[in-house]
């Protein structure tokens, strides 16, 4: 089961299936923007979901872009 942050992000990928999203993209539909977290607290919740939806048999649901961010896999899209 996702968390409501894990939700958010997901849904943020989702409404833009095909683009790469920044960290701080990410961030801004997980988190208010009153609300300020590390940047690589959005690796960790990158790597709960991708554990996540892994266990539900959907491998590659949330790409890597080295040096760019992350964008939605063949599996979430």
């Amino acid at each position: 089961m996702l968390t409501g942050i894990e939700f958010a992000i997901l849904k943020g990928f989702l409404a833009r299936p095909a683009h790469v999203l920044g960290r701080d993209m990410v961030m801004a539909n997980a988190y208010a923007g009153n609300i300020h977290v590390a940047d690589r607290t959005v690796d960790s919740h990158i790597r709960n979901i991708r554990a996540k939806l892994a266990a539900a048999g959907c491998t590659d649901a949330i790409e890597t872009v080295h040096g760019v961010g992350f964008r939605l896999g063949r599996c979430g899209a």
